[in-house]
C-alpha cells in the first residue's frame, strides 16, 4: 500500500473486528438495522397520515405540487428526512425547516415565486406537527385526565384541550383554570403547559391545556379566538365535568400571558369571540395569572403591530392594557426582573394601569431571572395556585 493511503491503527482494528464477527452476529446485525428501517417507514406513514388529516390547514400537499417542480425520488427522500426531524423535535424544528428549504433551493426545484409560502407552509406544518415536551416533569395520582376533546371547530381545524380533574370527590363544583401556553403565537403545543394542568388538579382545581391555531398560519385575531372559544368550553361543559361556571380562570406564559390578559380584560368586545362554538356562552374570567406578560402598550410599541400584519387599530382591540376597565378580572404578574424579551416594564404598566382603576392586582419580581424563569421548575406554579385559591375561595 502506497504511503500516502496508510491506515491508522485504529481503522485497521476496525476491519479486524469487522472480520471476525461470526455470521449469526452478523445477521443480527442486519436484521436490527432492517428493523430500525422499518421504523422509520412506519413513523413515516403515520407523519403523512395526520399531515393529510390536516391539510385543509395546513396546505403542505397543495402547495408541494404548486411550488415544486421535480418530486424524484431523491426529493422524497429528503422530504422523509424533514418529516422525521420535525415529528422528532422536542423544540421548534428551525433548523429541519431551514435544511430542507435550502436543499430545494439548491437543487433549483423550487418556483422562486414560491419560496416565501413555501417557507410558511413547512413552517405551519412544522409548529403544528413536531413532538414538543412538558416545561418541566410532573406527575399526580389524585387526579383523573379526559384527552383529545374538541373545543372549537372552524371550517378547516378542530381545535383539541385536555382537562385534567381532581379524582377526589367533591360535595361541590370546583373552579377551572384554563393554561395557555407561549411561544410567541407560534410554536409549542399542549403538551408543553401539561404540568400546570396538572399541579392544579391535584391542589383541587379543575385545569385544561389547549392547542391553538398559530401564526403564520392565521392572524393573531385568531389566536385570541381561540382562547375566548376554550373558555366558552368550559363554562357550555361545566355541570358535565363538575365545574363551577362562575370561577374560571386563566393562566398563561409570554405569548400566552398576553392571551390570558385580554381574556381578563374583554369580557363584552363581541368581535374578539370568534365563531369557534358556544357562541351563546360568557367567555369571562374571573382571575388571571400572567407570566412575563406584553402589555402592547401602543405608546412604547409603535412598531409591534406592523410586525404582527395588524392595523393600529387593530392592535389596540387585541392590547390588554387598553382594555383594562374597572370591571376587569383581578389579575396576578409574575415577572423576571431581567428579562429581554417582554421587558419589565410590560408587568409594570399593567399593575399601574389596574390600581389606578380600582382593580385588584398584585406583582411578584423574579430577581435576576430572564424571561423562561417558569420552565423547568414549579416556581411559578405554585405562586398562580396559591392565588387562584385564595381568588376562589368561599371567603373571597
Amino acid at each position: 500500500m502506497k504511503k500516502g493511503l496508510e491506515l491508522d491503527p485504529k481503522s485497521r482494528s476496525q476491519i479486524m473486528i469487522s472480520k471476525s464477527i461470526k455470521p449469526i452476529w452478523a445477521l443480527i446485525l442486519i436484521s436490527l438495522l432492517c428493523h430500525c428501517g422499518a421504523d422509520d417507514d412506519r413513523e413515516y406513514e403515520e407523519f403523512v397520515n395526520r399531515l393529510r388529516a390536516d391539510e385543509a390547514y395546513i396546505g403542505f400537499f397543495a402547495t408541494e405540487s404548486a411550488c415544486i417542480s421535480d418530486i424524484h425520488d431523491e426529493y422524497l427522500n429528503s422530504r422523509k428526512k424533514f418529516f422525521l426531524a420535525v415529528n422528532r423535535a422536542q423544540e421548534e424544528p428551525d433548523g429541519a425547516i431551514e435544511r430542507f428549504i435550502e436543499y430545494c433551493r439548491k437543487r433549483s426545484i423550487i418556483d422562486e415565486t414560491c419560496e416565501s409560502e413555501w417557507e410558511r407552509v413547512l413552517t405551519v406544518l412544522s409548529y403544528e406537527l413536531y413532538a414538543n415536551m412538558p416545561i418541566f416533569d410532573y406527575s399526580a395520582s389524585n387526579i383523573t385526565e379526559h384527552r383529545n376533546i374538541t373545543y372549537a371547530e372552524y371550517p378547516n381545524k378542530k381545535l383539541a384541550l385536555d382537562l385534567f380533574l381532581p379524582k377526589e370527590p367533591v360535595d361541590q363544583p370546583v373552579p377551572c383554570i384554563v393554561a395557555i401556553h407561549g411561544g410567541g403565537w407560534r410554536v409549542n403545543r399542549r403538551l408543553w403547559f401539561e404540568p400546570f394542568a396538572k399541579y392544579f388538579a391535584s391542589n383541587g382545581l379543575a385545569a385544561l391545556t389547549i392547542d391553538y391555531r398559530k401564526l403564520p398560519g392565521v392572524e393573531i385575531m385568531n389566536i385570541v379566538h381561540d382562547a375566548k372559544a376554550a373558555v366558552r368550553w368550559a363554562r357550555a361543559n361545566a355541570e358535565s365535568y363538575g365545574i363551577d361556571p362562575e370561577r374560571i380562570g386563566a393562566i398563561g406564559a409570554s405569548a400566552g400571558a398576553h392571551l390570558v390578559a385580554l381574556l381578563g380584560t374583554t369580557a363584552n368586545v363581541p368581535e374578539l369571540e370568534g365563531q369557534g362554538g358556544n357562541g351563546h356562552v360568557s367567555s369571562a374570567v374571573q382571575a388571571v395569572v400572567g407570566i412575563a406578560t406584553p402589555a402592547f402598550n401602543l405608546e412604547k410599541e409603535s412598531l409591534l403591530y406592523e410586525m404582527l400584519g395588524i392595523s393600529e387599530n387593530e392592535m389596540k382591540l387585541i392590547s390588554p392594557i387598553e382594555n383594562i376597565t374597572s370591571k376587569s378580572a383581578p389579575l396576578y404578574l409574575i415577572h423576571g426582573t431581567v428579562d429581554k424579551v417582554v421587558t419589565p416594564d410590560n408587568s409594570q404598566d399593567l399593575y399601574d394601569k389596574y390600581l389606578a382603576l380600582g382593580v385588584h392586582a398584585e406583582l411578584t419580581w423574579i430577581e435576576g431571572e430572564g424571561h423562561g424563569f417558569y420552565e423547568g421548575n414549579d416556581r411559578a406554579i405554585r405562586m398562580a395556585t396559591e392565588f387562584f385559591l385564595k381568588q376562589f375561595s368561599n371567603e373571597n
